[in-house]
């Protein structure tokens, strides 16, 4: 059995305990509650952007337009002629003068049909005969938008094989080209080694 004074004592923190309870329960729950935080996105205000028609080009920007326009139909230009180039300076006995069929689109309709005429008549020589044709270098002697033309001069390396594909010989050639401007692409209108 307790003594009065002991029961008396966990009577007291009982009490206590209950108290600060209750008094933790009523504060958890009656708390005010964070109101939300709103996040509202920036306004913004959109300028409108400069119409072409009210902006004119400068003097530069012009300038700097027709050099891209002459540059790209320069590389144009180039690019047909080095791969015309390599493939009809390349030939060998055993292709039967594929070099110059293969290139037939890449010529003009008259020059076309000059080089088909030619195929047709011509014969290989019996004797073993190859040539392998690289482009050195690329110069655009000349070049007429308005009417349509232009001449390129190609530095090429030329090595041929006579008799046996053993027997090989290099050699320095040019290769000048005349370019007519057909159906919107530069066409090959005549071909001489130099």
């Amino acid at each position: 059995m307790m003594d009065p004074r002991t029961r008396r004592n966990i009577l007291i923190v009982l009490l206590v305990a209950l108290a600060l309870l209750i008094a933790f329960l009523l504060w958890f729950f009656l708390k005010p509650k964070p109101k939300p935080v709103v996040i509202t996105p920036p306004v913004v205000v959109e300028k409108p952007l400069p119409t072409a028609s009210t902006k004119k080009p400068t003097v530069s920007e012009e300038k700097t337009k027709k050099e891209q326009a002459v540059r790209v139909e320069s590389a144009s230009l180039q690019s047909a002629s080095k791969t015309f180039a390599e493939r009809y300076g390349s030939y060998s006995t055993e292709a039967d003068f594929a070099n110059l069929t293969d290139v037939l689109p890449l010529m003009t309709k008259a020059y076309a049909a000059k080089t088909a005429a030619y195929v047709e008549t011509a014969v290989s020589p019996t004797e073993y005969y190859g040539v392998t044709t690289r482009v050195i270098t690329v110069k655009v002697d000349a070049q007429d938008d308005a009417a349509g033309t232009a001449q390129v001069t190609l530095t090429t390396q030329r090595e041929e094989a006579k008799g046996d594909v053993q027997n090989v010989s290099v050699k320095y050639q040019d290769l000048v080209l005349s370019f007519e401007m057909e159906s919107g692409s530069w066409k090959v209108a005549n071909a001489v080694w130099k």
